[in-house]
């Protein structure tokens, strides 16, 4: 395998050195080596990339039809924490004095939601607002 197709399929399998060097276990140095030329790249190395590179060839071959509208500008989803989630369900039943959460879970859970403006405190109490009520609004 020459240094130009190792990094041919590096960019196919849109990898960088140090992801291969952690899929091969490794140094960083020895992919380095290998994509500068300076050192050989192994025979069984070349040829589980090569096979990793064209099951990704295929891959992307076969896309669904869906595919290509852009991923766009519209916000980000994000995963909630399970904890983060039902204090946020609780808020949706009214205020939540600050007082009754203790430990770092609380404190976590609090962090989250006011951070990304699900909750706001007032005051002693945590109170959801209507981003959050947005959010805990799924019925189970």
């Amino acid at each position: 395998m020459t240094p130009e197709r190792l990094s041919e399929c590096l960019r196919l399998v849109r990898w960088d050195q140090d992801t291969l060097a952690q899929a091969v276990d490794v140094p960083s140095l020895s992919v380095t080596a290998w994509i500068a030329g300076t050192e050989v790249v192994p025979r069984k190395l070349a040829a589980w990339i090569e096979a990793l590179c064209f099951v990704h060839e295929a891959a992307e071959e076969t896309k669904p039809f869906t595919s290509g509208e852009g991923f766009g500008d519209g916000p980000r989803q994000e995963f909630i924490p399970v904890y983060a989630y039902n204090l946020l369900r609780s808020l949706h039943g009214g205020k939540v004095a600050l007082r009754t959460l203790f430990g770092t879970d609380d404190e976590g859970a609090v962090y989250f939601l006011v951070s990304r403006d699900l909750a706001v405190r007032e005051g002693g109490h945590l109170m959801i607002t209507d981003a959050g009520r947005a959010v805990g609004s799924m019925r189970i």
